[in-house]
């Protein structure tokens, strides 16, 4: 493979600070946003961007990246769903999605943790291609602290009364029709935290292109063996 430059980076060693770049709140303040150009930025912080919209996709409900595509083994192939992206920590490369335990994504990811995410901003041109492996968390202090978060709205959704993917003679939401019908209150929504989950996904990898009518770029960055390099699109 053509390779026109090659970058190591040390796992272990904090992310570089860009001079000039724009600091904006909470974990973004860390990893602020860099005015970036294909043609011109480097390998650092074409990664630094990958990074920057993953955790404004995680923080805003309609940044393009907020509601990725997920893909899994099963049994009959590749099973395809788009998830809501919870949270981006560039720092341990992880990102997370919420989904009830029941469901059959959770039994496919338990006998086989490979995992993909495609997230694409068709604005500005960008498409990520992420894998990595999927660590599966229930009970535990992560979701205690993220159900704790989950709005009333949110939590009815552990509440059906069947499982998720289950056949059905008619349209349903699975919700019982009290449920359906009344508030639903805070004590009574807690019946739900035995199905919450959250996914956890351990990033191996970005592959990152930039569609452009003058040339496309594409870029690739290795998380375990610590390389970034440019690619052929």
């Amino acid at each position: 493979m053509h390779r026109s430059s090659i970058c190591y980076i040390d796992k272990q060693k904090e992310y570089l600070n860009i001079p000039g770049s724009i600091g904006v709140k909470t974990i973004m303040e860390k990893h602020p946003k860099i005015s970036i150009h294909p043609f011109e930025s480097s390998l650092i912080e074409l990664e630094k961007d990958c990074w920057h919209r993953l955790v404004t996709g995680a923080q805003k409900s309609r940044h393009t990246f907020h509601t990725p595509s997920v893909a899994s083994f099963a049994n009959e192939g590749i099973s395809l769903r788009t998830v809501v992206l919870r949270k981006a920590l560039p720092e341990t490369h992880e990102l997370r999605f919420h989904t009830d335990i029941r469901s059959p994504k959770w039994e496919e990811l338990s006998l086989n943790p490979t995992i993909s995410a495609l997230f694409y901003d068709a604005t500005e041109r960008i498409q990520l291609r992420i894998k990595g492996d999927a660590v599966l968390h229930v009970n535990n202090e992560i979701t205690s602290l993220a159900w704790e978060k989950t709005t009333l709205s949110s939590r009815r959704c552990y509440l059906t009364e069947y499982n998720p993917s289950s056949f059905a003679e008619q349209p349903t939401s699975g919700l019982s029709e009290a449920i359906e019908k009344e508030n639903l209150s805070l004590e009574e929504s807690e019946s739900g935290y035995p199905n919450f989950g959250i996914v956890s996904i351990q990033v191996q990898s970005i592959d990152w292109l930039w569609l452009n009518h003058a040339g496309h770029r594409r870029a690739f960055f290795d998380y375990e063996t610590g390389e970034f390099q440019w690619m052929i699109p």
